[in-house]
């Protein structure tokens, strides 16, 4: 129903600017969503709002808060009035309800959407007239007046609703932004959250400020599942580097004073490099928002621990750069002048702290590494046992020294220390390992060059073992081409089960099918076709891999394919009934045969069998299929190292 209150056409705003400033204040200088929506955030929050609603939707943004609103009158001397600095004209630096560090100054970001939307509509209620005010700027139209050199620019007043006791309730603001163009996938919307998370420390600080995106409340910007965050991991020693430090748990924070102002910094090492490069540095964050994108202070060299950089991220909030006279922050807020006195000061100070940080990083790191490599040293004291005294000395040395390198994964860290263990144990690379034992600072450069070398030999080693599983299966072939007794090829396979399969490489020998029977109260399932056994038994865990093998020669029948699959189907049936047994299915069966007749009886029943997982294989088929798997393995080696000598002669 209409308002009694509501006039129309009868009101009017005005926009006075220049030509061309909204396409360098808008247009030009925020291009990306969430520089856009952090600017609408900040008035909420200057505005006294607890919450600030974000919806985001292929064409349009809506960003609601429940701040102050406007008047009508406000919204011509205050929103439409280009460059208003609010602090300046009021004199006050905070909010007048919550008292709240005012984030506004230039007066510019309520102009920011025209970087990403073609209308903006700004529907705002006041919390002390009850006044409604509607209001809509339309880029195109600002352009067509500039085109003709006009400063003056009429706004359209979609609505107004004059003093309302009633609606006070309801105050607050709606910016909605149309005609954008944005990605609203799930992997979009969750990286604009990480992004404007990041823009913003306000939800840490202040439990009456919320934000929310589709619904949902921001993600942490800064977490604590890093590899070391300081000050919280920071031993009593390290502190003492920082001696104008006053409090040390400020809620995860360090507060620090620099000439009489206070600086809070928090300061995360990740176990790997960052790859999100707004995650790479320190963020300055004046009055709880972002005021200098990620960054090292300009630093350019003279570090110890020069690779701390690539793993460390931070934040630092410093207020007093954003208050009074001093306005350190460029317009855009993504970088701070540290060209003036205070700016210098402000670099001389980081960059020392960084110094410190990276070299507490690097210490901290290697004897992690160190710990890490001394535990799985128990896991290589056997093979190390083996070496004479003065080689598992040396080894043991290069060992120790790799976890000095910042650069090595944990992951590749582990792998490289086998692979060097190995390559000792074959008689490689002796003469670069007993090098690089004798350092006392290991060189990087030829770490490198052992890392590629054991990359070769890592294949090398791979090439061997896949080398003998052939050999091996070619054993198998003359075995069964020489028509042994199945109790010889099965005791062969008992040794290499691998041939069946990779996967059942895992699989151990298990006790022979009628202790098994004994023990699971299987005894009714021995029968004269089977005389209480099968020729093989795996396991793995619960699983159990069952094989019946026909003699080379011989021609699988209707009664071998019936006395499998009823062996089969009781076993698995008791299994399901006797829970409390340690295995609880058989997981796969093969009958391997020498052939079998080309009758369709023969392949109906085998196919049956497939639904069941038995299968049915000849032995020609099994040796055929176990070669090639291991010779294609041996090719994909080969083609990754083609100019190996020692691979091609394999």
């Amino acid at each position: 129903m209409e308002d009694e209150n509501t006039v129309k056409d009868e009101k009017t705003l005005t926009l006075i600017i220049q030509p061309r400033v909204i396409d360098h204040l808008g247009i030009k200088m925020y291009q990306k969503p969430v520089d856009v929506i952090s600017e609408f955030v900040a008035n909420a929050w200057d505005a006294d709002s607890e919450i600030v609603e974000i919806t985001l939707e292929k064409d349009t943004i809506t960003v609601k808060d429940g701040g102050c609103g406007m008047t009508f009158e406000e919204c011509q001397t205050h929103y439409l009035t280009v460059a208003r600095d609010r602090r300046k004209e009021t004199g006050k630096e905070h909010s007048s309800e919550k008292s709240r560090p005012i984030l506004g100054r230039k007066g510019i970001g309520k102009f920011a959407g025209f970087g990403i939307a073609k209308i903006i509509t700004i529907n705002t209620t006041s919390k002390e007239t009850g006044e409604k005010t509607i209001f809509e700027m339309d880029i195109n139209s600002i352009i067509e007046h500039d085109s003709r050199n006009k400063a003056k620019k009429n706004i359209k007043v979609v609505d107004y609703s004059s003093t309302n006791e009633e609606r006070k309730k309801t105050h607050g603001t709606i910016v909605t932004l149309k005609e954008v163009n944005i990605d609203v996938s799930t992997n979009a919307i969750n990286e604009f959250k990480s992004e404007l998370s990041r823009r913003f420390l306000l939800p840490q600080f202040y439990d009456d400020f919320t934000v929310k995106i589709n619904a949902e409340d921001l993600p942490k910007s800064f977490n604590d599942d890093m590899e070391f965050v300081f000050p919280r991991d920071l031993t009593v020693e390290e502190k003492e580097k920082f001696p104008n430090v006053k409090n040390w748990d400020d809620n995860g924070w360090a507060v620090e004073s620099f000439q009489n102002f206070d600086i809070r910094w928090r300061i995360g090492f990740y176990e790997d490099t960052i790859k999100v490069e707004e995650l790479r540095g320190i963020s300055i964050f004046a009055k709880g928002k972002l005021a200098q994108k990620p960054f090292f202070f300009d630093l350019t060299g003279g570090i110890s621990g020069q690779n701390a950089l690539e793993y460390m991220t931070g934040q630092m909030r410093m207020d007093f750069i954003d208050e009074g006279d001093k306005d350190l922050i460029s317009t855009e807020r993504q970088r701070i002048n540290l060209q003036g006195s205070i700016g210098k000061s402000i670099k001389e100070w980081g960059i020392d702290k960084i110094k410190k940080f990276g070299d507490i990083w690097k210490k901290r790191r290697s004897e992690k590494r160190l710990h890490e490599l001394e535990d799985k040293l128990e896991g290589f004291s056997e093979r190390l046992n083996k070496l004479p005294p003065t080689e598992r000395s040396t080894v043991k040395s290069v060992l120790l020294k790799i976890a000095n390198f910042d650069r090595i994964s944990k992951k590749n860290f582990q792998e490289w220390c086998n692979d060097i263990l190995t390559s000792w144990e074959k008689g490689r690379l002796k003469g670069l390992i007993t090098k690089m034992s004798q350092m006392t600072s290991p060189d990087e450069q030829i770490f490198t060059e052992m890392l590629l070398e054991a990359d070769v030999l890592t294949a090398l080693n791979i090439a061997e073992s896949v080398k003998t599983k052939i050999l091996a299966i070619g054993e198998l072939k003359l075995r069964v081409k020489n028509k042994q007794l199945e109790n010889k090829v099965r005791d062969f396979i008992y040794e290499h089960p691998w041939i069946i399969h990779p996967k059942w490489e895992s699989f151990k020998k298990e006790r022979s099918v009628e202790n098994l029977i004994k023990d699971i109260g299987l005894k009714h399932l021995c029968t004269d076709a089977f005389n209480g056994r099968v020729d093989l038994i795996l396991s793995s865990g619960t699983q159990l891999l069952l094989v019946e093998f026909i003699r080379p020669g011989l021609e699988i029948d209707t009664d071998h394919i019936n006395r499998i699959n009823m062996y089969v189907t009781d076993i698995r049936n008791r299994l399901n009934k006797e829970t409390g047994n340690s295995f609880r299915t058989i997981d796969t069966a093969y009958l391997i045969t020498d052939n079998y007749k080309d009758i369709e009886l023969i392949h109906s029943l085998i196919k049956d069998l497939e639904q069941k997982n038995i299968y049915v294989l000849t032995w020609n088929t099994l040796i055929e299929q176990a070669i090639k798997q291991w010779i294609d393995y041996l090719d994909l080696l080969k083609s990754r190292n083609y100019d190996d000598q020692r691979i091609k002669d394999l």
